[in-house]
Formats: structure tokens, C-alpha cells, sequence
């Protein structure tokens, strides 16, 4: 392993773990759990604790599943919806946000396997004169370019709530990104940007002649048989799907039903954590992406971020310097988690259905890190 990646490691193993209607009631007394059994010998007491916890402390809803070889296990506690009495599922979709970014990752870099554009190729040269700076493919995938985020304006429950039936285009996002201040010039640093992702989108319709998520269906759900994953348009989601809720002081509001389009090719898509799992099981053993591309992916930055990836410490050696790699997803009123080790054998994936505005101030953070770290040290060797 190389040193940047044993650096990545120690700083960022903890912190990357951090990046409707309206009732003021506390969650709902009934507080249900479901489990399965785990079918070897990963150990699931303290995921299913940290997951009743969760709730506890104040989601509606947490979802795991852990997995390890072939063996798996999925958990869940809480209720489907805040006011209901059905017990949530760890099958029930979410709208998984950010990790979206991995998927469409995923796609691109098959585009560079079929030789339809490269790495280090000019934007300009695929997007005819849509920016005004030099920026490459790559600097999109790693947030490198300095291009602005167009995501603004959503610091509270009030402000996004009144903003769910927006109905926005990729163009417009990108217009109002480019409206506003360059965080630095390409190639310098990291600066985290929704904006680099539906450039990636726009960039896959032109090479790929098909809508993202057309493609999105073409090369990753339907091959890996993600028959619970969607990439949305505009407000539907699923009937079965877990209820979303902003919360702050105290009321949740809900935000299931939100336009899709806010979030582009760079949050849209909504999942379960079992597909999440298979995708990310997928994109690491070869099933997807040949090995030098899933170690172009696996190569990242001081800041803990590849190309659609982001990555923490292993539970299993701590200090060790060995990695996990996965994604995770601020979405309004969900937050996600997925991680795997390298090569794809060792899994957990967390969903959870009550979040603050801002996640850097969310109370739920630091149960929801316990139950990811739970999920993968109960993976770990004997």
C-alpha cells in the first residue's frame, strides 16, 4: 500500500464520515425491529444494538446489510413512516443521495475502458465550450476542478421543504453554478462540488447517446439484477419506500416526495441497501471495471476522495493503515452510508430516515458512525 494511502487513512478515516408535512411529536413509541438471520458467521448482535439505537436517538427509520463473502445479514428498526405502525424493512428503497456519485463513476470509467473518451481529456473537447477554465474529465471525478456547487440555500427544514416540487434542469444547475465564484482554478485542490456530477452526466449522454439514466440501466442495474434501483426524473419514488424527514428543533418534516431534479446525475438515484451492496461488490471484484480502473479509483487524494470514491479506516486493524471504500449520501431528510474492503468480500451498506440540514450539526451523525463501524467489525476475521 502507498504511503499517500496509508495518509489518506489516519486523516480522513473518522472525518469523511461526517461529510412535506410537519409535526413537532417525538418519533412514534412503536419502535419495530426486523431482522434475518445471518447466514454465516457474521456477527450481528451489536449491528442490530447500534441500529435499535439510531432510532433511539431519533430516526424514524435504520436499515442495515452486512456482508462478508457469501454470507449476509440484513437488519432494520423503526417504522416506515413517522405516524404509521409498519415496522420499516432493510428491502424498503431510500433515496441514497451522494452515492449516486459512485455509480455514475462506474459508468464514465467504462466509457474510458471502451476507449470513448479519456481520463485526462479536456471537457471542452467533450462539451464544446460550456466552461470557461480548462478542466478535465478527472478533476470532475475527484473534485478537483473548482467548479462551484450549485446546491445553495437549503439551511433549514422551512427553505427545503418549500423547494420540493421544484422541477430544475441540468442545464439551469449548471448555469447558476457558473453564475457564481471559481472555489480555485482546476487541478489545484479539493473543493467538494455537486456541479462536477452533472457535468458527468451530461458528459455520458453525449459519449454514451443515451439519457444518464437510461445508461445508468443499461451497463450497472439491470446487469447486476438492482431490481430496486430507480433513477428518477422528477417526485415518484416507490410506495414501499421508507418516508424521509428533515428534523430540527424537534420537528420532522416530510420530504419523501421531492423533484429529483435538484439532484441530477449527482444524487438522484434511490436504492436499498442490498443493491448497494451488489453494486459496490460489482464495481471492485472486476464485474464491472477491469483492475487498473478500479485502482484508479482506489488512488485518491490526501482528502479522502478517488474518483467517485471516498474512503476510512478498516475497523478490522485499526492504525493499520488498510482501507475501506465506498460512498455516502447527505440527502434531505435520508443519510447513507456504504463501504467495502478492496476487493469487494466485505460489505456494509446503512440507510437512516430523519437528518438535520446540515450534517456537520446532526445529532444522528455519531450513531450512524457507530452502526457502519459495528456492521464492519462484524465482518472482521475471528
Amino acid at each position: 500500500m502507498s504511503k499517500l494511502r496509508v495518509l489518506a487513512a489516519l486523516t480522513v478515516s473518522t472525518s469523511l464520515l461526517f461529510s412535506g408535512c410537519t409535526s413537532s411529536d417525538e418519533p412514534s413509541a412503536v419502535q419495530a425491529t426486523t431482522t434475518t438471520t445471518s447466514s454465516g458467521n457474521i456477527r450481528t448482535d451489536y449491528v442490530q444494538a447500534a441500529l435499535d439505537a439510531l432510532v433511539d436517538t431519533g430516526s424514524v427509520a435504520a436499515v442495515a446489510q452486512v456482508r462478508d463473502g457469501e454470507n449476509s445479514w440484513s437488519g432494520a428498526a423503526g417504522l416506515v413512516e413517522r405516524d404509521g405502525t409498519e415496522a420499516a424493512s432493510a428491502d424498503d428503497p431510500v433515496r441514497i443521495a451522494s452515492i449516486t456519485k459512485s455509480m455514475v463513476a462506474a459508468v464514465l470509467l467504462q466509457l474510458v475502458d471502451e476507449g470513448k473518451l479519456q481520463l485526462d481529456q479536456q471537457v471542452d473537447e467533450l462539451l464544446p465550450g460550456l466552461l470557461p477554465k480548462p478542466v478535465t474529465v478527472r478533476q470532475l471525478l475527484d473534485h478537483t476542478s473548482g467548479i462551484p456547487d450549485y446546491l445553495v440555500g437549503f439551511d433549514s427544514a422551512e427553505q427545503i421543504a418549500a423547494r420540493s416540487a421544484d422541477s430544475v434542469t441540468d442545464d439551469e444547475l449548471i448555469s447558476q453554478a457558473l453564475a457564481m465564484p471559481w472555489t480555485t482554478e482546476p487541478g489545484q485542490e479539493f473543493s467538494y462540488s455537486n456541479t462536477n456530477y452533472v457535468l458527468l452526466g451530461r458528459i455520458i449522454v453525449e459519449v454514451d447517446s443515451k439519457s444518464i439514466g437510461q445508461s445508468l440501466r443499461d451497463r450497472v442495474f439491470d446487469p447486476l439484477q438492482m431490481n430496486d434501483t430507480t433513477y428518477p426524473t422528477d417526485a415518484a419514488i416507490a410506495d414501499d419506500a421508507l418516508h424521509g424527514y428533515v428534523a430540527e428543533n424537534g420537528t420532522y418534516t416530510d420530504v419523501t416526495d421531492f423533484d429529483a431534479g435538484i439532484w441530477s446525475s449527482g444524487a438522484a438515484v434511490v436504492s436499498t441497501v442490498g443493491d448497494m451492496n451488489t453494486f459496490f461488490r460489482a464495481l471492485f471484484d472486476g464485474t464491472l471495471l477491469p483492475q487498473n480502473l478500479i485502482d484508479e479509483m482506489q488512488v485518491v487524494t490526501p482528502t479522502g476522495y478517488g474518483l467517485g470514491l471516498l474512503l476510512g479506516g478498516d475497523a478490522c486493524n485499526p492504525g493499520s493503515g488498510e482501507l475501506v471504500f465506498g460512498q455516502r449520501g447527505n440527502g434531505f431528510g435520508y443519510r447513507t452510508f456504504a463501504f467495502s474492503s478492496p476487493d469487494g468480500q466485505r460489505q456494509v451498506s446503512l440507510a437512516w430516515t430523519a437528518a438535520a440540514p446540515n450534517p456537520a450539526v446532526d445529532p444522528l451523525e455519531q450513531p450512524a458512525t457507530e452502526a457502519l463501524i459495528a456492521g464492519l467489525t462484524s465482518t472482521c476475521p475471528a
